[in-house]
């Protein structure tokens, strides 16, 4: 009788997460013992007040910081065992990140902003990287924009333009750090619906920082951050 195979390891995983700033008594807890794991293709929200700790975790899950306990795993592999320039390897393959504001270069055109992850990681051969642009603005609803000075654009491409971007390299997981923050209320509606297009269509996994319960809502499962500690994780059924 053959063996059954062996489940692939998850996506992510957050093993006791914590995270101490200074010493003593000064030491500030941001992070307290923070555990989940994370599948491949997941669409879900991380939930806190200011200074609950959220932004906290997903710098940790970004492998742009180092907790100070606990462990990130990404499909089985232990980051803390990691060199720097092997973190910034796997960081840069496997993770994509939309902020609250744009950080578009104004001098650039739109496909110089999009392209510029590709050209930088040399995942993709020259010749093919105008067409991954092109169809990744596509899915944004960016199409015809590719050669338009970033700066003539409107707030809401510009952060569409900024999705493209994150997008490019084909991440597994994209984490978005308040990324409507800075839109109204018609253009936050319609990056969560492209958000959601865009996880059906690619596979990646999309993890959302927010504030706005209503916002995290519209995902299929929302973790709840409170005083540094994950004090609820609960599934929810989207309807659209």
């Amino acid at each position: 009788m053959a063996e059954p195979t062996p489940a692939a390891p998850p996506l992510l995983v957050a093993d006791a997460l914590e995270k101490v700033y200074g010493s003593g008594d000064a030491a500030t807890h941001a992070l307290r013992g923070v555990t989940f794991e994370f599948a491949e293709g997941e669409f879900a929200s991380i939930i806190g007040q200011s200074g609950s700790g959220k932004s906290t975790l997903l710098n940790l899950l970004g492998l742009l910081d180092t907790p100070s306990g606990g462990h990130v795993r990404y499909r089985g592999t232990d980051t803390g065992s990691l060199g720097k320039p092997e973190r910034a390897a796997l960081r840069n393959s496997l993770i994509g990140f939309v902020f609250q504001f744009h950080y578009l270069l104004p001098e650039f055109s739109v496909f110089e902003n999009v392209a510029m992850p590709a050209l930088i990681s040399g995942a993709l051969p020259a010749e093919d990287i105008r067409g991954r642009a092109v169809e990744t603005l596509g899915l944004l609803g960016l199409e015809g924009l590719e050669e338009k000075n970033a700066n003539a654009l409107s707030g809401g491409q510009k952060q569409r333009v900024a999705i493209a971007r994150a997008l490019m390299n084909r991440p597994a997981l994209l984490l978005a750090d308040e990324p409507t923050g800075n839109l109204d209320t018609a253009n936050t509606d319609l990056v969560y619906d492209l958000f959601r297009e865009v996880s059906k269509e690619t596979g990646t996994a999309f993890l959302i920082v927010t504030h706005d319960r209503s916002v995290a809502q519209r995902t299929d499962r929302v973790l709840e951050v409170r005083d540094g500690e994950l004090v609820a994780d609960e599934r929810n059924r989207y309807l659209g």
